[in-house]
């Protein structure tokens, strides 16, 4: 920690709590404060309290300036809310470098913005790290060959988006580590570099290619980490969902998850679901539906703490409730008797469980190795 920069992290809302949870697995940076603009209902608040979690102990502040002069690094990321990037952020970052501060950018700021804030950094010696959403530079596949990947490859799936997904990766990564296992790791967000492993590669979501290619194109992505890197076990988070929740909110069809499944398939995997009324029935039927659709079954589950207001949510603007973690806890003794097993990753004691089950299993298949 001692080698690490002191940061900021700002505008600070849900989309930053993992960032600050798992602060241990970003390179460089100990985030010490967490500033969120006022009028967002944060401050004064443990930054846990952003997602409904269990305690973090950083408590919210929105005083910019005083965090800015006892740190030595402001981590912009990209909020689940909007904010004006003229008059709010930009200004916040050329001060931030003006003060000779390291900068590190989620958000997607305009080349002239990236222009500027390059030469302030460069002129007071200090770094400026920018995670964009700018398509790789891939050519199209020569044939549609798929090789078979012989990694054991865990698959962290979500029926929707805010379903704790990041989540569940982050706390796959931190507890196989800890295991003594070597892991490689696709995931959801753009910036997972910042974090030691790489981020759901950006051809994918390429007009470029076509739908066959981007199956190809996956499937020799994974194939070449497994040669590169000859890990234990692969993580892929898959962004997005896995099916529409109306005509209106189509959820992408799940469209993505499908193209994963033919490029990879898993040994293991998890799906996390919105928290909400499920009959027990659903999870025996959705991992035997999985199964028929994408090609694998469902191993365990996790339920999000935030659920889908479908009649305050546009297809422009999809709008969340979320619950404290411990009605998620409460929402589970209702499923006792259910022969999958069902997760709440916010849980710290649930996250271990999830994760020695899923390796427990891999273990079982004897698809990896024992420490």
């Amino acid at each position: 920690m001692k080698n690490k920069y002191k940061t900021m992290i700002y505008p600070f809302d849900i989309e930053s709590v993992p960032l600050i949870r798992h602060n241990n697995l970003i390179n460089n940076y100990y985030i010490t404060h967490a500033i969120s603009p006022n009028g967002w209902g944060l401050v004064g608040k443990d930054a846990g309290d952003a997602d409904n979690g269990q305690p973090i102990g950083i408590i919210i502040d929105d005083d910019f300036d005083k965090a800015l002069a006892n740190c030595d690094a402001v981590f912009f990321n990209a909020p689940s809310k909007k904010v004006d990037l003229d008059k709010v952020i930009y200004p916040k970052i050329i001060k931030a470098a003006e003060n000779s501060k390291h900068i590190i950018c989620t958000m997607e700021i305009e080349n002239r913005m990236i222009n500027e804030i390059s030469r302030i950094c460069h002129e007071n010696n200090k770094s400026f790290e920018y995670f964009t959403d700018e398509f790789d530079k891939v050519i199209s596949p020569l044939t549609e060959e798929i090789y078979q990947i012989d990694t054991p490859i865990i698959f962290v799936v979500g029926l929707a988006e805010r379903t704790n997904k990041f989540e569940i990766q982050l706390n796959l990564r931190k507890h196989l580590k800890e295991m003594g296992y070597k892991v490689a790791q696709v995931g959801t967000r753009h910036y997972c570099e910042q974090m030691g492993f790489y981020s759901f590669p950006k051809f994918m979501y390429s007009k470029s290619f076509t739908e066959s290619e981007k199956v190809t194109l996956f499937n020799h992505y994974i194939k070449n980490i497994s040669i590169m890197e000859n890990p234990d076990v692969i993580i892929i988070g898959i962004p997005g969902g896995t099916t529409p929740f109306s005509y209106k909110l189509t959820n992408r069809f799940g469209i993505l998850a499908y193209e994963i499944s033919r490029a990879v398939i898993p040994d293991v995997a998890v799906l996390s679901i919105p928290y909400g009324d499920i009959p027990l029935d659903f999870f025996e039927t959705t991992s035997k539906s999985n199964k028929y659709k994408f090609g694998y079954s469902i191993d365990c589950y996790n339920i999000g703490n935030s659920c889908l207001n479908l009649q305050g949510s546009t297809t422009e603007s999809l709008q969340y409730i979320t619950m404290d973690y411990n009605f998620v806890n409460e929402k589970k003794t209702t499923y006792s008797s259910s022969n999958i097993p069902i997760y709440n990753i916010l849980d710290t004691d649930d996250a271990k469980k999830m994760c020695k089950f899923l390796i427990n299993k891999l273990q079982e298949y004897g698809d990896i190795k024992k420490f």
